[in-house]
C-alpha cells in the first residue's frame, strides 16, 4: 500500500474552510479563522508548512480537500517516488 504524504501551507489559508468540511478526519477549523492539520508535524516554521503520513484508504478524502482549497495550500505527494499528485 502506498504512503502519502498531506503538506499544508498554513499561513496562505484565507479560512475558506472547505478542507475541513470535505475531510474532517485531518482538517479542523481553529479559532483564528484558518485549517489546522490534524496530527502534524511543522517541518518549516517561516512558512508554517505542516506535514502528515496517510495511506491509502485516506487519499480520496485529502484529495477533496486539496483540490476544494481555492489558495491552493494543500498538496497531495506519494511519498515513495517524490511525485507531487496535487
Amino acid at each position: 500500500m502506498a504512503t502519502y504524504i498531506i503538506q499544508y501551507e498554513r499561513k496562505g489559508c484565507i479560512g475558506a474552510g472547505v478542507c475541513a468540511a470535505v475531510n474532517p478526519d485531518n482538517f479542523v477549523m481553529n479559532k483564528d479563522g484558518k485549517a489546522d492539520l490534524m496530527g502534524s508535524e511543522l517541518k518549516d516554521s517561516n512558512t508554517m508548512v505542516f506535514e502528515k503520513e496517510m495511506d491509502e484508504s485516506q487519499l480520496a478524502n485529502a484529495k477533496m480537500a486539496a483540490e476544494g482549497c481555492p489558495v491552493n495550500v494543500i498538496h497531495i505527494i506519494n511519498k515513495e517516488t517524490g511525485e507531487k499528485i496535487i
